[in-house]
């Protein structure tokens, strides 16, 4: 009944996915065939864009034992992990970074995004912030050393869902209970400004925060990351506002810790945090419910935090204002807190409204995997999202109403054959090059990932690095894929050469991972 009642629906998202593939088929017969289409070029992406890949430290480095995240995947606490899958079996970036940042430069990128993870260089409580761990720091001195040496611009982001343990104890959430308590971004705000005033002269980007609202739906909606909850509204919100919180707080102890311009640009420090954005559409445009739901999820997950941290507004009773006696307007210590925007986007949404409205403002329900199921026609990826490229140019213009420039922070596909992701990158860069032609202020574009990693609740099985890891090879051995050299082909180009869009198209997926609930 669901998929009868979206037949309108399914033709608008055919046709808008067709136009954004220059004319090919996503669900239609031949939609691994190479496009016959060649749209019309593009002009070139501005001088000096940042072209980078993006990685994140417990994805990626190993070793990360003092967070909740180790708890949570070695304890038994998330019941939906691949069972024998942890994060130290990895790719072990914290042994192979030099060999994995030349790699990043041999594909002309200009930039990499990484992580300094705060459990690595203060692993107890009683090392913070006074007693950081030596070796730790001299790694990472090491890491961002050897990266500018290779031509990378660094962008650094303090935190990547996972939270040291003795602030987050998965065991003990009375006495540590993380970022539901408002202390959490207190020394969240004193560890941005340590990190600024060691690594400053290194760095000039930086993330406070990657993406707050999955970290919030994830964590105290859907259940599926830690600390596992379900639906706890309260505790959701609270972790929110603490986040909003402790970004402000960030931001202004960076600016302040980091006076060195490390690039020469005149500029010491830009901040932001990395926005999860999506397109959401109702499952059945027709129904009012379905409407108002979307609406709702959408102003939450797009709209919030930027409204907050831009604007200084929260709308503490989600009435899509900040003009009630509840809510805070132009607050000065949130507002314009943001240098840029950190754009992360991996594609489209459909929403359907919660039983009632008891959770509210929590009345709907993204659906992300399995959208052909619902009538959604396009390519999917390995997860089981529907590849929709043209949801990029969707929520750039969204972001044109803050009037910031824009960096995408992450975006990119769970691919194990490679074979959907150098078309993947034409369409996205397309986009890109498009809506910087039309006048958007997008200043980079950093890839997910560089290369394959631990896919926090889904394992090993997403594969979203340019380089594939061998997990098999007791030295992790890393090989280039066919969309690494697409995308150093654009690279060096600095424009999408339409004429590879006769080469590649979207063959069906061979692999469906575990994703989350949602």
């Amino acid at each position: 009944m669901l998929r009868a009642s979206c037949g309108a629906l399914r033709l608008a998202i055919a046709a808008a996915v067709a136009g954004a593939c220059g004319g090919g088929g996503g669900g239609s017969a031949d939609a691994g065939a190479p496009d016959a289409v060649v749209p019309p070029p593009v002009a070139p992406f501005p001088a000096g864009f940042l072209w980078g890949t993006a990685i994140a430290p417990y994805q990626v480095e190993g070793g990360l034992h003092a967070t909740d995240w180790y708890q949570w995947e070695t304890l038994g606490l998330c019941g939906d992990c691949p069972e024998g899958e942890h994060a130290d079996d990895g790719p072990d970036f914290w042994t192979h970074y030099p060999d994995d940042l030349a790699a990043a430069a041999a594909l002309s990128t200009n930039a990499i995004r990484l992580g300094i993870d705060w459990s690595r260089v203060f692993p107890t409580a009683e090392s913070f912030p006074d007693a950081p761990d030596a070796d730790a720091v001299a790694t990472y001195h090491d890491m961002l050393a050897t990266a500018r040496a290779e031509g990378l611009s660094v962008m650094v982001t303090l935190h990547h869902f996972a939270t040291p343990v003795w602030l987050h104890d998965l065991t003990d959430l009375d006495g540590r209970p993380g970022w539901v308590d408002p202390a959490t971004a207190e020394a969240f705000a004193t560890f941005a400004g340590w990190a600024a005033a060691e690594f400053g002269g290194e760095v000039d980007l930086w993330i406070t925060i990657n993406e707050p609202i999955p970290y919030v739906l994830g964590g105290w909606i859907a259940g599926s990351t830690p600390p596992g909850k379900s639906f706890d509204i309260d505790g959701a919100f609270a972790v929110l506002f603490n986040l909003i919180d402790a970004h402000a707080r960030a931001y202004d102890a960076i600016h302040e810790a980091d006076a060195v311009d490390a690039d020469g640009d005149g500029i010491a420090a830009q901040v932001s945090i990395a926005h999860h954005m999506r397109v959401y559409l109702p499952l059945d445009p027709g129904d009012p419910d379905h409407v108002r739901a979307t609406d709702m999820i959408r102003y939450l997950s797009n709209d919030f935090v930027l409204n907050a941290l831009v604007r200084g507004d929260v709308d503490r009773n989600f009435d899509f204002d900040a003009d009630d006696p509840e809510d805070t307007r132009a607050s000065d210590a949130l507002r314009g807190r943001l240098d840029f925007v950190g754009l992360n986007y991996y594609g489209v949404s459909l929403v359907v409204p919660t039983a009632n409205d008891n959770n509210f403002p929590v009345i709907g329900l993204p659906l992300q995997s399995n959208l052909d199921r619902q009538g959604f026609d396009a390519p999917q990826t390995d997860f089981g999202w529907a590849i929709y490229p043209s949801g990029l140019r969707e929520v750039l213009d969204e972001l044109q109403a803050y009037g910031l420039p824009i960096i995408v922070t992450e975006n990119g596909l769970a691919d194990a054959t490679d074979a959907q992701r150098p078309r993947f990158l034409l369409d996205h860069l397309y986009e890109l090059a498009r809506a910087i032609g039309d006048g958007i202020d997008v200043r980079g574009y950093f890839h997910w990932s560089l290369m394959d990693n631990f896919e926090w609740s889904s394992g090993f099985c997403p594969r979203f690095g340019l380089y594939r890891v061998d997990y098999g090879d007791p030295d992790r051995r890393r090989t280039a894929g066919e969309g690494a050299a697409v995308y150093r082909r654009i690279i060096e180009a600095n424009a999408v050469p339409v004429d590879l869009f006769a080469d590649y198209g979207y063959p069906g997926s061979e692999t469906l991972c575990p994703t989350l609930p949602l």
